[in-house]
């Protein structure tokens, strides 16, 4: 029991030393994304959307309908930009949302199972598959 007690004076110190600086990793974004995208392995409806950064993470809620994604991202100082940025990938007609760019940095998410999913069928369709021109040109040499 005494142990306890000598713990909850150190525990309860760095709590309060702490608790300034993660509050103020806390950054709210909001954007109005035109179109369903992926993120993690949720994909969200377009809409009006709340972006919280809580230091690593990136909390993605729709505003209107509540689903919601809690995203790992990695930090990036080296491309910042005056106006806040939501920057997605495409891939065919998928969005995949990609990095955040801020007054504060650039937050990347990872590439997810889905992108890289949709990213190889692509190519091996564009593989296959030969343009128009290429296999109009290919049947008028034969002949």
């Amino acid at each position: 029991m005494n142990r306890i007690k000598s713990l909850i004076f150190p525990v309860a110190a760095v709590l309060l030393l702490t608790a300034p600086s993660l509050r103020a990793q806390q950054e709210v974004f909001s954007a109005n994304v035109p179109f369903q995208f992926s993120t993690g392995d949720r994909t969200l409806p377009s809409g009006e959307y709340r972006i919280v950064r809580h230091n690593a993470f990136l909390t993605v809620e729709n505003r209107r309908n509540s689903s919601s994604a809690l995203i790992l991202t990695s930090s990036s100082d080296s491309s910042r930009d005056s106006q806040i940025r939501l920057v997605f990938d495409r891939v065919d007609d998928l969005y995949f949302f990609r990095e955040v760019v801020a007054p504060e940095g650039r937050l990347e998410l990872a590439v997810s199972k889905a992108e890289k999913k949709a990213t190889t069928e692509q190519r091996h369709i564009s593989k296959v598959s030969l343009p128009v021109g290429t296999s109009t040109a290919v049947q008028s040499r034969g002949r």
